[in-house]
């Protein structure tokens, strides 16, 4: 019995060493986080960056905000793994003071694993890096899929809405979409991240669509939206999967990829994007497991072909889309711990958002900000994680 209650008090002890000493006091560490902004900035350091402190196993978080020496002090930080991230929005004018160029930007710094143990005063530091601010952003990615009422696989009520969060009308002739290449997590024991995640200059895509036109044939007005269906058609119909969320019978764009064996189906009603480049299947199946998306203005000419590394050479290279063409981008990976496979740069998505499975009709919506007369405002901080929401079924052209 004596030696029972020794051996209970010894696993209690394990269990809770890495949170208390042998006096039963809780260990804490104080943690500052340093904010720099990127070294072509007139300062080195940032002040009023927001800093988020996300512990990986229990998902608690910590906010905090630097100070004039571009620091945030977190006190009282238990040990674990820590995933880190800052925002700060430059104004035009405050742009300009640090820049020399006058536009409004947005800057983001993340690091994915900070591990923190008992009974320290630890420094990390994060670089900021920035982009412009757009007027078009995504605004709703469906890529779960759904179920048949037999429970088999349906993935072809995919889509993906374009939104203008601007005050003006803008044209969207010409705007590509594209999906970055990589695995979106530890999809099995083999999977690996992207080889292309070292260069945070540009994302690497694996097919590209275009929507047509000469320069003022597709206008979108503030606070409006398109849809680029996967197939333009009512997927509720009974003879494709009554159990599916979405009729996109009134998408204003559907990808169609024309092949010898007519395994894509064309929605007569549904005009076409142009197929610029394309690696995938018999569609365009964007992967349900997490895609990251980007929208770019950019002559597909001008873009460089790059080899995977590692990959057989029959295997089709990946098109490099620079950060500085890029509009808007958007992250999903498979889970919470997923965040080592990111395939966008930081400096246009410092975050990511993931569902609860597979097939199940989830879908990630942007939030809104705020609404102006009328026209809602969808929060853009360039940063997947803060500015999208899990719903529990798509909503397109819908709120």
């Amino acid at each position: 019995m004596k030696k029972s209650f020794v051996l209970l008090i010894m696993i209690v002890c394990v269990f809770t060493s890495c949170r208390k000493n042998r006096f039963g006091v809780l260990v804490t560490s104080i943690v500052t986080i340093q904010a720099k902004y990127p070294t072509t900035y007139s300062q080195p350091l940032s002040s009023g960056a927001n800093i988020t402190l996300t512990n990986i196993t229990d998902g608690s978080i910590k906010t905090a905000t630097t100070n004039s020496d571009g620091n945030a002090i977190f006190s009282d930080v238990l040990p674990g793994s820590y995933t880190i991230s800052a925002n700060k929005n430059l104004s035009a004018a405050e742009a300009l003071a640090l820049t020399g160029i006058s536009s409004a930007v947005t800057l983001n710094g993340v690091q994915n694993t900070a591990t923190v143990v008992g009974s320290q005063n630890i420094t990390f530091q994060l670089q900021l890096q920035g982009s412009a601010v757009g007027g078009l952003v995504i605004k709703e990615v469906y890529y779960t899929g759904s179920r048949t009422p037999s429970g088999g696989t349906y993935f072809s009520d995919q889509f993906v809405e374009i939104y203008n969060n601007s005050t003006d009308t803008t044209f969207l002739d010409s705007l590509c979409i594209a999906d970055a290449f990589g695995n979106a997590g530890l999809i099995n024991a083999t999977s690996l991240p992207t080889p292309f995640n070292t260069d945070n200059t540009s994302v690497y895509v694996s097919s590209i669509w275009q929507i047509p036109g000469t320069g003022r044939d597709y206008p979108l007005a503030p606070g409006k939206s398109i849809i680029i269906a996967q197939d333009g058609v009512n997927h509720k119909d009974p003879t494709l999967n009554p159990s599916s969320p979405v009729d996109l019978s009134n998408a204003e764009w559907e990808t169609f990829n024309q092949r010898s064996d007519n395994r894509d189906a064309d929605a007569p009603a549904v005009p076409n994007v142009t197929r610029l480049y394309f690696t995938g299947g018999f569609d365009w199946l964007l992967p349900v497991f997490g895609p990251s998306i980007i929208i770019y203005k950019a002559n597909f000419a001008s873009l460089q072909q790059v080899a995977i590394p590692g990959a057989t050479p029959t295997t089709a290279p990946r098109i490099k889309v620079p950060n500085n063409v890029i509009i808007d981008a958007f992250e999903a990976l498979k889970d919470g711990s997923s965040g080592n496979f990111k395939r966008i740069p930081i400096a246009l998505d410092a975050g990511f958002i993931f569902v609860d499975d597979t097939y199940n009709k989830q879908s990630v919506r942007r939030k809104t900000a705020t609404t102006i007369n009328g026209r809602r405002v969808l929060q853009d901080s360039n940063n997947s994680t803060a500015d999208f929401a899990k719903i529990a079924l798509p909503t397109p052209k819908g709120f």
